[in-house]
Parts: C-alpha cells; sequence; structure tokens
C-alpha cells in the first residue's frame, strides 16, 4: 500500500546526482574489542580484514574487497561484542561518498541514536581511486554484506539499507543485486538510477520501502513519485513523503530520529 504524505502537483524536471552534505568531523580514537569473525568465515569471502569497535562512538576503518580499498565509518552499540545479533543499517553517504562525508553525515544523523536505540550501522566511503556506490562499485556490495555478517549477525537474517542523495540513489543499486538481503529500504531522498534497478523493483515488493524528498527538490520527486507507484502498483508497502519546506538536504531529518523511528517500525515485519 502506497502512503503519500504532503503530495505536491505539478512535479517537474530531470533527475541528476546531486552532491550531499560536504561538512567534515574529527576522527574518533579507536581502540580494538577483538577480532572479527572466524578465520574460516573471512576465508571463506576473500578479506582478511577485522574490525575494530569502540561501544558507543563512530569508529574509523579500511577493508579491502577484491582488491578495491574501502574506507569506513562504524557504529555499534554500547555493549555490543562482536558476534553479537543487532539490527543493521548499511547506510550509503551523499555526495562524492568521500570519507569525511561519510563521517560527517554518520555523526550527525546515525550515531546517536543508532547508540541509544542498540543498532549496529556500517556507513562505507566509496571505494578509493573507484566510482560511487550507486555505478559500477555496486558490485562489491554482496562481498562487503558478507564481511559485515562475519562480526555481527543481523537480526531477522538481513539488513537494512538507508542512504542520502547519492547515497539514496546507491540503495537501490544495491537492492537490485541482493533483494533478499534486505530488510527495508529507506532514502532521504533517493531512488532507482538506471534501468538495472529499476528493472529489480519487483523484487522489493515484499521490502518495506520509505522515500522522503524536500518540497522545493522537485527534480528528484518526480522520479521517487514514479518508483513509489510501481511499486505500489506490485503490492508492495510503501510509503512516499513530501516534507514541507525543504530542499534536497532536509534538515528536518538530519538529528535520525525520524529516520530510526521508521527503521525500527519495520523490523523482522
Amino acid at each position: 500500500m502506497l502512503i503519500r504524505r504532503f503530495a505536491l502537483v505539478g512535479l517537474v524536471g530531470v533527475a541528476s546526482a546531486c552532491s550531499g552534505a560536504s561538512d567534515t568531523a574529527p576522527r574518533s580514537s579507536t581502540a580494538p574489542l577483538t577480532d572479527a569473525g572466524s578465520a574460516d568465515a573471512l576465508a571463506t569471502v576473500g578479506i582478511d580484514d577485522v574490525i575494530e569497535l569502540e561501544p558507543g562512538a563512530l569508529v574509523d576503518g579500511t577493508l579491502t574487497v577484491d582488491g578495491a580499498q574501502i574506507d569506513y565509518v562504524a557504529v555499534a552499540p554500547a555493549g555490543f561484542e562482536v558476534g553479537d545479533t543487532a539490527p543493521v543499517l548499511l547506510a550509503f553517504p551523499p555526495g562524492g561518498q568521500d570519507i569525511d562525508t561519510t563521517r560527517s553525515v554518520a555523526e550527525q544523523t546515525y550515531l546517536t541514536e543508532a547508540t541509544e536505540r542498540g543498532w549496529v550501522v556500517f556507513s562505507p566511503a566509496s571505494p578509493v581511486g573507484g566510482d560511487l556506490w550507486f555505478g559500477e562499485s555496486s558490485r562489491l556490495v554482496p562481498a562487503v554484506m558478507d564481511w559485515i555478517e562475519t562480526w555481527v549477525i543481523p537480526e531477522g537474517g538481513s539488513v537494512h539499507v538507508a542512504g542520502v542523495s547519492n547515497g539514496g540513489l546507491s540503495t537501490f543499486a544495491a537492492a537490485a543485486l541482493v533483494p533478499d538481503r534486505v530488510q527495508s529500504l529507506l532514502t532521504f531522498p533517493g531512488f532507482p538510477r538506471d534501468q538495472a534497478a529499476r528493472a529489480a523493483l519487483p523484487e522489493l515488493a515484499d521490502v518495506p520501502v520509505r522515500m522522503f524528498v524536500g518540497e522545493t527538490d522537485t527534480s528528484w520527486a518526480e522520479p521517487m513519485q514514479e518508483t513509489a507507484d510501481v511499486l505500489d502498483e506490485l503490492g508492495g508497502d510503501i510509503t512516499f513523503e513530501i516534507v514541507p519546506g525543504e530542499g534536497h538536504i532536509i534538515g528536518a531529518l538530519r538529528d535520525g530520529v525520524r529516520i530510526f523511528d521508521e527503521l525500527d517500525a519495520v523490523r523482522n515485519r
């Protein structure tokens, strides 16, 4: 069922991949918690990296997948130990998806709410020297998910994916590759950018999809409306909300409260 909120009329424009937040935040100090996963599990996915976590804090790390270096930030709630079960959010960053932007958005939008609500968040910058996550780099997403599952057991057996702007485009690219490993999808804003992602929408008919766009962000609202209509026709669980008075980066969602309200509402449905 499609739920529309604050619907606009006369939406026009051509979608483009706009840059998102560019503020930077200082790196958090990190301390190793424990080695991640078993050697056998890591060898299975061909990755020898281990996670370093400081529960309740934003931490930095680097992962190598198929020769590609991926810098990332991660959040784990207080009391978390490697191997625990938790709801997991794979969060794609906006703009150029560099590590500074990735860290800034994670600190502003995900850190506090994830820590308080018991979520693990993994937010990868785009591969060093590579394409953005909605482009060729999306092929690395299944292996990244494999690696995540060596150190945290996703509640419900699958991860939630979210993203803002270019990160929102990336959520649909990722879901197109592994729809069976996506528990819910949330964009603020975002839509399936290419034909492959659009063609995969039927595979998301059973996945709760939540999409938000600012009132003045008309060039993104139009393809998001089209996406919502397709999912609605497929019988999907879809909410499409146009937020009054907001532009491309939605200030009302920046603190993460509404984001995690939506994520908590669809857990294990």
